[in-house]
């Protein structure tokens, strides 16, 4: 007698039920409906986080974005990237005589002083409001005030955007090594418990594309050897992450490393993204602005002549005033990457992948100089800003310690408050902040950044007890439609 056959275990997240109808078998049976699939997921996955992303009707940004979200106008209307049109009007003087932190004089015109990539990748999204302002009769364009809500629309529409691809991207990077449900579970707790959400998604702030660049370079990375073209990928996700921000630069050395250490073939096709984009961007520079970096700085260093070693010293307060500070510290705003920091220990020591390690060694470095060097409190926002761009890896590290979390009630129980936090966290900061005016009153963050750390006066509570902002934009919108 033949031995009896096993029945076929079926992939985690696809059940098959089965219902039969009382009276026979005439009722349809669900085993033959099949599950939704990725693609699908991934596309309902990015609406969705695009509504939510959109939901307060309003941008959160200050004048750091001015660039961004005025060039996309510029290329199709004026075929320049230069912003004269909006500068001189704003400071009544040309080029050069007077100074702004967010454009540099330059060949007689004003340049943005910050990489150009977000920009230019989001043009395309500006195609049908740029015509219909060339067609429209009076002229609205450059600076009357239809335009300028026509600006910030757009604004809000591209950070969305972005953001949201972020979330949907790192859902198709997690199917390769966790179940459906996993994967889903985690690009939602990305997208709506971290600063994905009340930075990324509210302006065209540079963590975005950043954030999209590392998702995407995990969707790569995760399906090494199978992809033949996956090197290409990751090496064009990086490319796009060091346009955007010279200092992610950190993180091309690992991966150069690995696939030097693979065969060569691999290593062309990681180059060769690297080295196009590159040579782009350093040809911008250097015509532009004489420097390989570009015109804006890459560390605004903060003196500190009473300390013997200030550099150290800046770490230091760095360090602990963007992890644990009341109104800057990851984890009081992202609780849960507490969880994630468990899980880079667990993979440091199990060294899988094998570019794990010179990955989080690229990270710490990252962090190394972003709180060591400059402002580590970000300026005027809501939460640690710098290190939203790390997020994607943070997420991923939360992968390795779920059987542990989800076999331990109590462990189960903790990380599930601290996601409900979180996602609190950030409904005040998309829908309240800047109610409160924190970061200006009494004094200055900027000048004052010591600020961060009174507990009796956190950025948090005092948006959340002066109450929602209101929805600019569709006010805007109502009263225009009315005039």
């Amino acid at each position: 007698m033949s031995p009896r056959k096993r029945p076929r275990k079926l992939p985690l997240g696809r059940p098959r039920v089965a219902i039969r109808g009382r009276l026979g078998g005439n009722t349809p049976s669900l085993s033959n409906v099949r599950p939704p699939g990725d693609l699908t997921i991934f596309g309902l996955l990015l609406l969705f986080l695009l509504l939510i992303y959109g939901s307060n009707f309003r941008t959160i940004r200050w004048d750091d974005t001015i660039p961004a979200r005025l060039l996309p106008f510029s290329i199709l209307l004026d075929h320049s990237l230069n912003l004269d049109h909006w500068i001189e009007p704003r400071v009544g003087k040309p080029p050069g005589a007077h100074r702004l932190y967010f454009a540099v004089a330059s060949h007689g015109h004003w340049m943005s002083a910050y990489p150009i990539i977000i920009p230019v990748l989001v043009t395309p999204l500006y195609v049908i409001p740029a015509w219909w302002l060339s067609h429209h009769t009076p002229p609205l364009y450059p600076y009357s005030r239809a335009f300028i809500l026509l600006v910030d629309t757009m604004e809000k529409l591209s950070a969305s955007l972005i953001a949201a691809a972020s979330g949907a991207v790192l859902f198709l990077a997690f199917r390769k090594i966790a179940s459906r449900k996993v994967s889903l579970a985690l690009a939602l707790i990305y997208g709506l418990t971290s600063d994905t959400w009340a930075i990324s998604g509210q302006a065209l702030w540079r963590h975005g594309l950043t954030e999209l660049s590392y998702a995407f370079l995990l969707w790569a990375l995760f399906r090494l050897p199978d992809l033949p073209s996956a090197p290409f990928w990751a090496g064009l996700a990086l490319a796009v992450a060091a346009a955007n921000k010279p200092l992610e630069a950190l993180l091309i050395l690992p991966f150069l490393l690995y696939f030097a250490r693979k065969r060569w073939k691999n290593l062309l096709w990681f180059l060769a993204p690297l080295v196009a984009l590159g040579s782009l961007v350093i040809a911008y520079n250097l015509y532009f602005f004489a420097r390989v970096l570009g015109g804006y700085p890459a560390l605004s260093l903060v003196q500190d002549t009473s300390a013997h070693f200030p550099f150290l010293t800046r770490f230091v307060d760095g360090l602990f005033g963007s992890m644990v500070s009341p109104s800057r510290g990851l984890l009081i705003y992202t609780s849960w990457t507490v969880f994630a920091f468990w899980g880079a220990a667990r993979l440091w020591k199990e060294n899988t992948p094998s570019w794990i390690r010179p990955l989080i060694v690229a990270m710490a470095a990252t962090l190394v100089v972003q709180v060591g060097g400059g402002e580590w409190w970000g300026g005027w926002c809501f939460g640690p800003r710098y290190l939203t761009d790390l997020l994607p890896f943070m997420t991923w590290f939360l992968v390795p310690v779920l059987t542990s979390i989800r076999v331990r009630p109590r462990l189960r129980l903790v990380f599930a408050a601290t996601v409900a936090i979180s996602l609190w966290v950030q409904v005040v900061g998309a829908y309240y902040y800047p109610a409160g005016d924190w970061d200006g009153k009494p004094v200055n963050v900027k000048f004052q950044p010591k600020r961060c750390w009174d507990w009796s006066d956190t950025q948090i509570l005092r948006s959340w007890r002066a109450g929602p902002s209101p929805p600019l934009l569709l006010e805007e919108w109502e009263r225009m439609l009315r005039l």
